[in-house]
């Protein structure tokens, strides 16, 4: 009798993995630094940061797809089809509204907390150094293309094959489609500096998972999403030695970025809505018969 391998997978255990995840990059980090201390040990390695982050994901996938091969799962199935490279460019121009989103959504959300709070704001936003590129050293190339291939190719990979295809069919099978795509978006969102813009990345995924049945679709997306920021912070940083500062009164003057950028999204909402929303059949890829794909546009 077949027993659907997402009756056998359990959320908790999931979270009992991350948990160790989290853990065992310090530990990698302070075992390489005994052997490697000019890349790994003090504070101003080029490595010790820019790996941590890779390490996490290679330890949380190494922990997780046992259990995942234990249950009987089908990779094959989870991830539907590979779609053309037309289809899959087609798809990653949806990461321009996403960003416009995101972008809107971070003006919008602390433009109060910059008024009623400026000394948090201008401690977490303004003063500390978000940068991911170091030129501090001459060590620093392989730490930035680790940091690069993380935030571009690893992170996406792996966060829409865990969120949008593992946890999203778990709590399909347990609550239905709806509450799951709520509940693996909330859960994404916990996890990014950006909450709100973060949830509803998540959720339009689900829906691109769900309307195309390929896995393939959301994760050249999310890829295109965060390559944008990421080529831009290099422009940045290699085009001007000492880049300019956004104050918090010129901050404060922004709002209206948000405004129109939500403006600007009018369009794409509205197209999403009608060939994506409505014509969706809201059953999870897993659990729906195998097409030809024709349909799933």
């Amino acid at each position: 009798m077949y027993i659907n391998p997402f009756e056998k997978i359990r959320f908790r255990a999931l979270v009992g993995y991350a948990i160790l995840a989290f853990i065992a990059p310090g530990f990698t980090v302070v075992i390489l630094g005994a052997f490697l201390p000019a890349w790994f040990k003090g504070k101003s390695a080029p490595l010790r940061g820019s790996v941590i982050l890779p390490l996490l994901y290679v330890f949380f996938c190494l922990f997780t797809f046992g259990m995942l091969g234990r249950a009987g799962l089908s990779y094959r199935q989870l991830c539907g089809e590979f779609p053309t490279w037309r289809r899959l460019g087609l798809y990653s121009l949806w990461a321009f509204p996403q960003v416009i989103f995101s972008l809107s959504t971070f003006f919008l959300l602390y433009f109060p907390i910059a008024f009623f709070m400026p000394e948090f704001f201008q401690e977490r936003f303004i003063e500390s150094d978000h940068s991911t590129i170091s030129l501090s050293s001459d060590k620093h190339v392989l730490a930035n293309l680790l940091v690069f291939l993380t935030a571009v190719f690893i992170a996406p990979v792996v966060e829409e094959f865990f969120f949008r295809g593992i946890l999203l069919t778990r709590w399909a099978v347990k609550w239905g489609v709806l509450r799951s795509i709520f509940a693996s978006s909330l859960v994404f969102a916990i996890l990014h500096l950006d909450p709100i813009g973060a949830f509803c990345f998540g959720c339009v995924m689900a829906v691109f998972y769900i309307r195309t049945k390929s896995l393939f679709i959301p994760m050249v997306i999310h890829i295109a999403n965060n390559s944008i920021p990421s080529i831009m912070d290099w422009f940045e940083i290699l085009s001007d030695a000492s880049p300019s500062e956004t104050t918090l009164e010129e901050f404060q003057e922004l709002w209206w970025i948000g405004l129109i950028g939500f403006t600007i999204l009018i369009p794409f909402v509205i197209y999403f809505w009608k060939h994506y929303i409505r014509k969706t059949d809201w059953q999870v890829p897993y659990l729906t018969e195998p097409s030809n794909g024709k349909n799933n546009q």
